[in-house]
Protein backbone atom coordinates (compact mmCIF):
# COMPACT_ATOMS: atom_id res chain seq x y z
CA UNK A 1 0.00 0.00 0.00
CA UNK A 2 3.03 1.95 0.97
CA UNK A 3 4.31 1.46 -2.36
CA UNK A 4 1.21 2.51 -4.81
CA UNK A 5 0.92 5.88 -2.77
CA UNK A 6 4.38 6.73 -3.32
CA UNK A 7 4.29 5.82 -6.93
CA UNK A 8 0.92 7.87 -6.99
CA UNK A 9 2.26 10.74 -5.56
CA UNK A 10 5.55 10.46 -7.62
CA UNK A 11 3.27 10.25 -10.98
CA UNK A 12 1.14 13.53 -9.62
CA UNK A 13 4.56 15.52 -8.77
CA UNK A 14 5.95 15.00 -12.49
CA UNK A 15 2.93 15.84 -13.77
CA UNK A 16 2.45 19.35 -11.82
CA UNK A 17 6.42 19.90 -12.45
CA UNK A 18 5.37 19.24 -16.44
CA UNK A 19 2.43 21.66 -16.07
CA UNK A 20 4.92 23.94 -14.64
CA UNK A 21 7.27 24.04 -16.67
CA UNK A 22 4.90 24.09 -20.01
CA UNK A 23 3.28 27.08 -18.74
CA UNK A 24 6.61 29.51 -17.28
CA UNK A 25 8.26 28.46 -20.78
CA UNK A 26 8.23 31.58 -23.04
CA UNK A 27 5.87 32.17 -25.42
CA UNK A 28 6.22 29.82 -28.37
CA UNK A 29 7.85 31.50 -31.74
CA UNK A 30 5.18 32.29 -33.87
CA UNK A 31 6.37 32.90 -37.36
CA UNK A 32 6.86 35.53 -39.82
CA UNK A 33 3.83 36.60 -41.73
CA UNK A 34 3.43 37.91 -45.18
CA UNK A 35 0.57 39.69 -46.60
CA UNK A 36 0.22 41.89 -50.34
CA UNK A 37 -2.56 42.31 -52.84
CA UNK A 38 -2.86 40.27 -56.06
CA UNK A 39 -1.62 43.70 -57.92
CA UNK A 40 1.50 44.10 -56.10
CA UNK A 41 0.89 47.34 -54.17
CA UNK A 42 2.24 46.59 -51.51
CA UNK A 43 2.94 44.09 -48.56
CA UNK A 44 2.96 44.37 -45.19
CA UNK A 45 5.35 42.01 -43.02
CA UNK A 46 5.43 40.70 -39.37
CA UNK A 47 8.86 39.57 -38.48
CA UNK A 48 8.53 37.35 -34.95
CA UNK A 49 12.11 37.74 -34.04
CA UNK A 50 12.07 40.91 -32.45
CA UNK A 51 7.80 41.42 -33.25
CA UNK A 52 8.45 43.95 -35.94
CA UNK A 53 6.27 45.66 -38.50
CA UNK A 54 6.86 46.30 -41.75
CA UNK A 55 5.13 47.77 -44.76
CA UNK A 56 6.30 49.06 -48.53
CA UNK A 57 4.96 50.48 -51.20
CA UNK A 58 6.01 48.10 -53.80
CA UNK A 59 4.65 49.76 -57.20
CA UNK A 60 5.37 53.32 -58.47
CA UNK A 61 1.15 54.26 -59.14
CA UNK A 62 1.59 57.51 -57.07
CA UNK A 63 -0.59 56.37 -54.13
CA UNK A 64 1.37 54.81 -50.98
CA UNK A 65 0.58 51.77 -49.11
CA UNK A 66 -0.86 51.86 -45.18
CA UNK A 67 -0.47 48.92 -42.85
CA UNK A 68 -2.24 48.73 -39.53
CA UNK A 69 -2.38 46.02 -36.78
CA UNK A 70 -5.14 45.53 -34.83
CA UNK A 71 -6.23 43.75 -31.90
CA UNK A 72 -8.72 42.09 -30.52
CA UNK A 73 -9.27 41.56 -26.48
CA UNK A 74 -11.69 39.63 -24.78
CA UNK A 75 -14.52 42.24 -25.11
CA UNK A 76 -14.49 40.82 -28.99
CA UNK A 77 -13.78 44.48 -30.25
CA UNK A 78 -10.76 45.22 -33.04
CA UNK A 79 -8.53 48.29 -32.10
CA UNK A 80 -6.08 49.57 -33.67
CA UNK A 81 -2.64 49.35 -32.26
CA UNK A 82 0.01 51.38 -34.80
CA UNK A 83 -0.08 51.99 -38.27
CA UNK A 84 2.78 52.71 -40.50
CA UNK A 85 2.62 54.80 -44.37
CA UNK A 86 4.80 53.82 -47.02
CA UNK A 87 5.25 55.32 -50.45
CA UNK A 88 7.32 57.13 -52.80
CA UNK A 89 10.99 56.43 -51.15
CA UNK A 90 13.43 53.80 -51.20
CA UNK A 91 13.06 52.34 -47.67
CA UNK A 92 9.67 50.60 -46.35
CA UNK A 93 7.99 51.76 -42.88
CA UNK A 94 8.46 49.99 -39.72
CA UNK A 95 7.33 50.08 -36.28
CA UNK A 96 7.73 47.38 -33.56
CA UNK A 97 4.68 46.09 -31.26
CA UNK A 98 5.24 42.89 -28.92
CA UNK A 99 2.56 40.58 -29.84
CA UNK A 100 1.71 38.32 -26.70
CA UNK A 101 -0.92 35.10 -26.72
CA UNK A 102 -3.48 37.11 -24.89
CA UNK A 103 -5.22 38.73 -27.71
CA UNK A 104 -5.74 38.16 -31.13
CA UNK A 105 -3.87 40.30 -33.83
CA UNK A 106 -4.36 40.98 -37.44
CA UNK A 107 -3.13 42.91 -40.17
CA UNK A 108 -4.87 44.74 -42.70
CA UNK A 109 -3.17 46.78 -45.63
CA UNK A 110 -4.96 49.74 -47.76
CA UNK A 111 -3.59 51.70 -50.75
CA UNK A 112 -4.18 54.93 -50.31
CA UNK A 113 -4.49 57.21 -53.36
CA UNK A 114 -6.82 60.34 -54.65
CA UNK A 115 -8.26 60.84 -51.53
CA UNK A 116 -9.26 57.49 -50.68
CA UNK A 117 -8.24 54.54 -48.99
CA UNK A 118 -8.51 50.96 -49.76
CA UNK A 119 -8.52 47.47 -48.34
CA UNK A 120 -6.11 45.82 -50.66
CA UNK A 121 -4.99 42.42 -48.08
CA UNK A 122 -5.50 41.11 -44.72
CA UNK A 123 -3.85 38.56 -42.77
CA UNK A 124 -5.05 35.30 -40.84
CA UNK A 125 -5.64 36.32 -37.10
CA UNK A 126 -2.94 35.48 -35.20
CA UNK A 127 -1.15 35.41 -31.49
CA UNK A 128 1.58 33.89 -30.02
Amino acid sequence: MTTSISKRIGVMAVAVTAGVMFSASPAMALEDIEIRDDNRQGLMHFHDNGDVFQVCDTKADGGSVLGKLFYRPLDGGWYVVDSVTDGGDDNCGKFAYDVNNIVDYQMKLYWLGAGYQKQIAVSRVFNE
